[in-house]
């Protein structure tokens, strides 16, 4: 694992962007698995940046969703919403590059099967963008005794349930759709992005070398091209 340290977001999102960047002028047809939330907003707002410089930058670009909610009473605070506003838009992707998750489907089983098939048929991930859960979580690979391998519905713990994008919604989901370890380890290159209040302990278990069910992003360690970027 490769880890770097930095004074504050906006440089540690410069940094992971030029990654982001590298990889897609060597590969601009690459398929992207995109975490929301606070720790990449910065990111994506420095990726939006520099396509409004480069227009076409993009276009062949698809994109994966890390995670979706489960009964969110509006669009609101969806993973949809977040991804439609600050990446599909500002980096002009067109909507057939989207791979998202129907948080409203009639069999959630089903729909994860189909996700998983997509992933067989368009991956492996070429880039996963990740950030750290206060509790260790990936996604919402919450720490259980067993971690699923592919696309699940997940049970969230009562971190994810605090989750900044979802402070506003009056009745809080308690599952989700996710992505598994095994599908996230798939990829050929990880860039994790640490940032926010309260992710000490889960970033000291990260750094341990210690891999444990506890703590999924511990599970990292054993990925052989990972960039792990950290807020002092």
């Amino acid at each position: 694992m490769n880890v770097n340290y930095f004074s504050n977001a906006e440089a540690m999102s410069r940094s992971a962007a030029d990654i982001v960047l590298e990889e897609v002028r060597r590969n601009p047809e690459l398929l992207l698995c995109t975490a929301t939330g606070s720790s990449p907003k910065k990111l994506y707002q420095i990726l939006a940046e520099e396509n409004r410089q480069q227009m076409s930058l993009f276009q062949k670009v698809r994109i994966i969703p890390l995670d979706e909610w489960i009964g969110l009473p509006t669009p609101e605070g969806s993973c949809h919403t977040y991804i439609d506003e600050h990446i599909l838009r500002p980096l002009q992707i067109p909507i057939e590059h989207y791979f998202g998750f129907n948080r409203d489907a009639a069999q959630l089983e089903k729909e994860c099967g189909r996700i998983q098939e997509l992933l067989h048929r368009e991956g492996p991930i070429d880039v996963c963008i990740l950030g750290l859960g206060k509790n260790g979580h990936l996604g919402f690979n919450e720490p259980a005794d067993v971690l699923q391998p592919h696309c699940h519905i997940a049970s969230l713990s009562p971190q994810s349930q605090e989750h900044s994008m979802i402070e506003n919604t009056p009745s809080k989901p308690t599952k989700g759709l996710t992505l598994g370890m095994q599908d996230i380890l798939a990829a050929k290159k990880i860039i994790l992005v640490v940032s926010g209040e309260g992710k000490e302990k889960a970033t000291q278990r990260l750094l341990s070398g210690d891999i444990s069910n506890d703590c999924p992003a511990s599970w990292l360690s054993k990925h052989d091209n990972v960039d792990c970027l950290i807020v002092n």
